[in-house]
């Protein structure tokens, strides 16, 4: 798996615990007062309501914050937050644990015991499958909620308790096996997603992507075309295009072969590409020997220079073939406009494909602008 995805992936885990622990947030505060105001706890045990009392909302003032941060989160705070989320629920566990042991000693006449019985296999039941994504939390949650009052039944060795006790036992094995099966489906589902979201990217890379030169294809272009035509004719910027044609390349593979054309080819499309510094420039390769090049905010001294360049550029390849140099050129030709209704799209670069063919008539190796023909083409 590639390191992005690794941080996709954690980043997925995290908001997705984070949403499906935020039910737990509310839920504690709810029951809590439940109990408090249903079994007239205040009334017995004054200290008992206060020090839980203040716990409780310690903990739910702590995971609003959290669920604050974790909306803003980066691949830098991802994995902090992640196990600050699992160390607030199993804090929380511990506390529910703890408190409910100390019920089930202090109101053990009292309809709170079965009462905070109900409220142990729903949490840990609940709490262990809907938190499965992390392995951590789905054995240590229903743990610590569970914990503490099997020890209470243990101690006290009566055959009620005896039998709350297996009942616990029993409980705790079916929420690991349970929440197994809803962790694995969720990991799942999520691999399988990043693989399909990995195979889309690389078969659209494919669709656009000239597989001999690796540059992009001429369906890329005329996409890329399009927006940048619609995006200056909006701001009223300049725009060009370049074609570029290789000199002689028929002969070239005539007397060389094809798989040295396609060297050629290679290696031109690697030094043309690397003199186009902008990431808004668009280098595509045409159809055969042809590449196109499109420079948004160019105007045709821009473009000029640019073309230039690239010829330079093929002009200076160091190509040897069976020992000796072989000298390839190149021949371009550049338009531009600024986008306006007098003007058609397919014009620019009709009127670049014109200056190219007068670069050819003129002897080749050379650039020439459409707005320095002699005439209109």
């Amino acid at each position: 798996m590639h390191p992005e995805q690794t941080t996709q992936l954690h980043f997925q885990a995290l908001f997705d615990l984070t949403m499906r622990a935020k039910a737990g947030i509310f839920i504690y505060l709810a029951v809590w007062v439940v109990f408090v105001v249903g079994f007239d706890f205040w009334a017995n045990s004054p200290m008992f309501v206060m020090v839980n009392s203040g716990l409780i909302l310690f903990m739910f003032v702590a995971r609003l914050i959290h669920l604050a941060y974790v909306k803003r989160a980066n691949k830098y705070t991802t994995d902090f937050l992640y196990q600050l989320l699992i160390g607030f629920i199993l804090l929380s566990a511990s506390h529910w644990g703890v408190m409910s042991a100390f019920i089930l000693i202090e109101f053990k006449d009292s309809n709170a015991y079965q009462f905070i019985l109900i409220v142990l296999a729903a949490l840990a039941m609940g709490g262990a499958s809907a938190l499965s994504i992390s392995n951590t939390v789905r054995y240590f949650y229903p743990l610590a909620l569970y914990a503490p009052a099997f020890f209470v039944f243990f101690i006290e060795r009566d055959p009620l308790s005896t039998i709350y006790g297996i009942c616990m036992l029993l409980s705790y094995a079916y929420v690991i096996a349970a929440s197994k099966y809803s962790r694995d489906n969720y990991w799942s589902a999520i691999r399988n997603h990043l693989i399909a979201e990995e195979r889309a990217s690389e078969l659209e890379k494919l669709s656009t992507t000239d597989q001999l030169t690796q540059l992009k294809n001429r369906m890329y272009f005329d996409a890329e075309f399009e927006q940048e035509w619609s995006r200056s004719f909006r701001l009223k910027s300049p725009m060009s295009v370049i074609m570029l044609d290789f000199d002689h390349f028929k002969s070239l593979n005539d007397t060389y072969g094809h798989l040295f054309g396609d060297e050629v080819l290679r290696q031109a499309s690697s030094l043309i590409s690397n003199e186009l510094k902008r990431p808004t420039d668009c280098i595509a390769r045409y159809g055969g020997e042809e590449f196109v090049a499109l420079l948004p905010n160019t105007d045709a001294s821009g473009a000029r220079t640019l073309g230039e360049r690239l010829r330079k550029a093929v002009e200076s390849m160091a190509l040897t073939h069976q020992g000796k140099p072989v000298t390839v050129t190149c021949s371009v030709g550049g338009a531009s406009a600024v986008p306006s209704h007098d003007i058609e799209k397919t014009d620019v670069i009709k009127q670049a494909d014109s200056a190219l063919y007068e670069a050819k008539k003129m002897g080749r190796n050379r650039y020439v602008a459409f707005d320095e023909l002699a005439g209109p083409n």
